[in-house]
């Protein structure tokens, strides 16, 4: 790998308690109802975690992949206007497919599909997920966006990240993150997602101070 020229240092090397707290209750507020949108789309149960937020370097972010040669399946969603960044949806290779296949008669741009489009069903999750969360930040931060038509990528997790994670990082070298994990509880079986978003640090910096606690 190339190392690109050094650029100057992000603002904000790593977050403060205050700022963590705000973004963790503003975007608990977005996983929720990506959660129930989703659920109550396909009439299942999911769960989704506490959301994981930190400023690290890439290389920090892809080394705590805890099985990073595993293949995924991954939508990128860039988003632009107020805020700009992306969203990423990382699936499992192995049940990407069958969660696929669940949601292909439940989503609402998907149910009339006559032939099984699979990278179609996994944009429409994303586009679901994407929605939940910049949809909070408009309501809550009065902070607009719109965002792109989702891209399909796929390859081991490693791989995957690091070209998505780079490409954000804007030449430092780190990223800024929120990730959620959500189960979906179809018996017998459960299925498992990560959904994350990078925002530029120009935006972080945008939802600091909505939030009021950009100077601490």
């Amino acid at each position: 790998m190339v190392e690109k020229e050094s650029s100057p240092t992000p603002r904000y090397e790593q977050l403060l308690p205050v700022q963590e707290d705000a973004l963790k209750e503003l975007f608990n507020i977005g996983s929720g109802q990506a959660a129930t949108t989703l659920a109550e789309a396909l009439g299942i149960k999911i769960m989704v975690s506490v959301p994981l937020i930190g400023i690290r370097s890439v290389e920090e972010v892809l080394s705590s992949l805890a099985k990073p040669a595993t293949p995924v399946v991954s939508l990128v969603n860039i988003f632009a206007g107020d805020l700009s960044g992306c969203t990423v949806w990382l699936m499992p290779g192995d049940k990407a497919r069958d969660f696929a296949q669940l949601c292909w008669h439940q989503l609402p741009q998907t149910r009339k599909l006559a032939e099984f489009d699979f990278g179609q069903i996994h944009r429409e999750i994303s586009d679901c997920l994407t929605g939940a969360y910049l949809n909070t930040l408009e309501n809550i931060l009065g902070l607009m966006t719109v965002p792109s038509t989702p891209m399909l990528m796929s390859g081991v997790l490693r791989q995957v990240l690091e070209r998505i994670l780079s490409e954000r990082s804007q030449g430092t070298g780190a990223v800024a993150f929120i990730q959620n994990k959500f189960t979906m509880e179809v018996k017998p079986q459960s299925f498992m997602g990560f959904f994350m978003m990078v925002p530029d640090f120009d935006s972080l910096k945008k939802i600091l101070e909505a939030l009021k606690v950009e100077e601490y």
